[in-house]
């Protein structure tokens, strides 16, 4: 049973599912799945835009049929898989696949050089008044503060196998976020930051400062997400908060005038922080200072000002 869904971990959470419902059903066919059928996890990667009635028309005008199911995505694709395979496996390698003993180094891999890089560009760049990944990477800053998140602060927290190149690959999804065919918008990535701060960005911040270290764009990230939910971006325009956990942020918004007031009530919701980030004085007075430039100087002097390298 391949599981091909974009979560961590993929056949572990396939396995637990088929097993849980397969008990409810005949507590011997649970056993029998148990013993024989094998759940690789998989990753897949490639950036896919939401549908667009201009992409869609498009690839009618290609196909010479209408496809509501179409979908246009970059020429890059990457797809790791468990070898872990009951009875052999298809040759799927011949033709692109990776088949690997541990698939999780891959995925952090993408959480925190592909994923953590897009949801940077998203908040900082939409802020700014940027509509796409693209246009925001036009932006020399945008780009050299990216690639300089990759190297500098992402990468140093992943242990990789032998032969992969963590230097080559953010070159390349530099190269992958700056296709102006791939019209990706910020506001569809911003979506949803509650469920993805933890993963791309907190994680590996949580590494950093246990080592006494203090990555200034990892927390502008954070500080980022933090301004782009009150709302509004720097040129006064409404910005519509897509989050289960945006009536929320409204309240805070609502209740706190003070960066600090802020910084500290949003620090405050574990389920986003849990308890630890907001113990770190050092992170929390970073993070407010951050915040407390984004709101003065806005989000390209903020990022020319820490001066990426």
């Amino acid at each position: 049973m391949l599981s091909c869904d974009n979560v961590r971990e993929n056949g572990h959470v396939a396995r637990t599912a088929v097993l849980q419902l397969a008990a409810a059903r005949d507590q011997q066919l649970a056993q029998w799945i148990d013993a024989n059928v094998t759940f690789p996890c998989t990753m897949v990667d490639r950036i896919v835009p939401a549908a667009t009635e201009q992409a869609l028309e498009q690839i009618a005008d290609q196909l010479g049929v209408y496809d509501p199911c179409a979908i246009a995505c970059e020429p890059f694709r990457q797809w790791v898989i468990e070898d872990n395979f009951v009875n052999g496996r298809p040759d799927w390698d011949r033709v692109g696949a990776q088949f690997v003993s541990d698939v999780k180094p891959f995925e952090l891999m993408k959480l925190r050089m592909l994923n953590a890089s897009h949801s940077f560009l998203a908040y900082l760049g939409c802020l700014g008044g940027y509509d796409t990944i693209a246009a925001t990477m036009a932006n020399p800053a945008w780009r050299a503060a990216t690639l300089s998140l990759m190297l500098d602060e992402q990468a140093p927290t992943l242990t990789m196998p032998p032969g992969i190149d963590l230097n080559a690959y953010a070159q390349r999804l530099i190269e992958r976020f700056a296709n102006p065919s791939l019209r990706h918008l910020t506001r569809q990535i911003a979506m949803d930051g509650s469920q993805k701060l933890p993963q791309r960005l907190l994680d590996s911040l949580r590494q950093h400062l246990a080592q006494g270290q203090l990555p200034p764009l990892l927390i502008l990230g954070v500080a980022g997400w933090m301004r782009y939910i009150s709302g509004t971006d720097q040129q006064g325009g409404a910005i519509e908060v897509i989050d289960p956990l945006a009536p929320q942020f409204k309240a805070i918004h609502q209740q706190y005038a003070s960066a600090p007031e802020r910084v500290g009530a949003l620090l405050a919701i574990e389920a986003i922080f849990a308890h630890d980030l907001s113990g770190n004085q050092d992170f929390v007075n970073a993070l407010t200072d951050a915040y407390q430039q984004l709101l003065a100087q806005g989000a390209q002097a903020t990022l020319q000002g820490l001066r990426p390298h």
